[in-house]
């Protein structure tokens, strides 16, 4: 489909009911939703209709005048039935490794691995970015899109077509909300998101190494960062079987190997200021 007609159906699934899949908006607010004409968004709906993801139904009133128009996402009842049975599936359960006899002979250079202290070996690197950094990502990269839509091929600082005020507003939002500062967490924060973490695997809680891994964590220039890709290592690289803290030396380490952030998000967002700054120089200049 379309990149239109895919705007269009996401708007739309962000307005369905949640059991039904119908919603009701106007074209006039998909259109200003979209920084898009109201014949464009007849287009793309009329698109998404003839692959069969939508249905559209015209309502009258009682005196037989039109009264709204009636969008049914068609693949929204089974993809809610799929998911409400993928929450309800049962849970994998470990397999269950036999004990083994205390009194088996031990034999010549028999390397006993689960009663040394060993370290934990070296995880492989986890693919990081939080949840609500790959949905801003997903927003960025459609304003990139419009954005080079409207420039085109214009000699700077120029735009071949003109630029919507939605565009503008809502590039100026994410600008805003992404770059931001942030206040760093209090040492206090970081100890109850270690908890929280550890926890969530099922492992015994050491009071002295929770101390020892805020106290390093706390010294960190991007702590809320660092704690966001240890979630996501731990959820998708540690162990099950394993049920002890790791050493200070095995999470200087593992935070060591933890992958870095994403620059390509950094990038866009100055790619997007940079755009804002070049519409406001034309619109200074056309009003001298």
């Amino acid at each position: 489909m379309s990149d239109g007609a895919f705007r269009t159906l996401v708007l739309l699934c962000s307005h369905a009911s949640s059991e039904t899949g119908e919603c009701y908006p106007s074209q006039a607010q998909l259109a200003a939703m979209m920084g898009k004409s109201k014949g464009s968004v007849s287009a793309h709906v009329k698109e998404l209709r003839g692959l069969g993801l939508v249905q559209t139904e015209t309502q009258t009133c009682r005196h037989g005048g039109n009264y709204r128009l009636r969008y049914l996402v068609t693949f929204w009842r089974n993809w809610r039935a799929a998911l409400r049975h993928r929450r309800t599936a049962p849970p994998v359960q470990p397999v269950e490794r036999p004990v083994q006899p205390a009194g088996r002979p031990k034999e010549e250079n028999h390397n006993q691995v689960n009663h040394t202290a060993a370290p934990h070996p070296a995880a492989a690197p986890a693919p990081s970015t939080a949840r609500h950094d790959d949905a801003t990502m997903v927003v960025v990269d459609d304003l990139v899109r419009r954005w080079q839509e409207a420039k085109g091929g214009a000699p700077f600082p120029n735009f071949e077509a003109e630029v919507p005020r939605g565009l503008i507003i809502e590039t100026q939002r994410v600008v805003r909300t992404s770059t931001a500062p942030q206040a760093p967490p209090a040492p206090s924060e970081i100890r109850s998101a270690l908890r929280r973490l550890w926890q969530d695997r099922g492992i015994v809680i050491e009071e002295p190494l929770l101390d020892d891994q805020t106290r390093l964590l706390a010294r960190s220039p991007n702590a809320s960062g660092l704690l966001q890709r240890l979630g996501a290592h731990l959820a998708t690289q540690w162990p099950r079987h394993w049920r002890r803290m790791s050493t200070l030396p095995q999470f200087k380490a593992m935070i060591a190997e933890l992958p870095s952030p994403p620059a390509d998000l950094e990038v866009k967002l100055r790619l997007l200021g940079s755009d804002l700054r070049r519409h406001a120089t034309l619109q200074a200049r056309a009003a001298t």
